[in-house]
């Protein structure tokens, strides 16, 4: 089988993930981490502010801006941290792909030298 040159660029960037994975699962995983301790702090910094039992309208503004943009950071947070827990020993699709394809070419050279 004949790949055009965007087929093989393609296969070669697959390569270079199933390479990176190992180094790049740790990494997210610490910025998931990260991420969650950082809006975990600002949500208990923003609830230790607040003073509930007399809300002035500023700091009912302040928590209106500040909590959507926790609520996402918090969601940003799970995705960092699930994804790589999730795909911890590789993208199984990815691998089987690309073991096909070496499975193929390994096929196909003794094939070349005899013809």
């Amino acid at each position: 089988m004949q790949f055009t040159p965007r087929e093989t660029k393609l296969i070669e960037r697959l390569r270079k993930q199933e390479r990176r994975w190992p180094r790049m699962r740790w990494a997210l995983l610490a910025a998931g981490v990260f991420a969650a301790c950082c809006y975990t702090y600002i949500l208990i910094a923003l609830y230790h502010t607040l003073h509930f039992d007399t809300l002035p309208s500023y700091e009912v503004l302040f928590f209106a801006m500040l909590w959507p943009k926790c609520l996402l950071g918090m969601i940003l947070a799970g995705w960092l941290i699930a994804w790589p827990v999730s795909n911890w020993h590789g993208n199984v699709s990815r691998m089987l792909l690309l073991r096909l394809l070496d499975a193929q070419q390994s096929q196909k050279a003794p094939d070349e030298t005899i013809s």
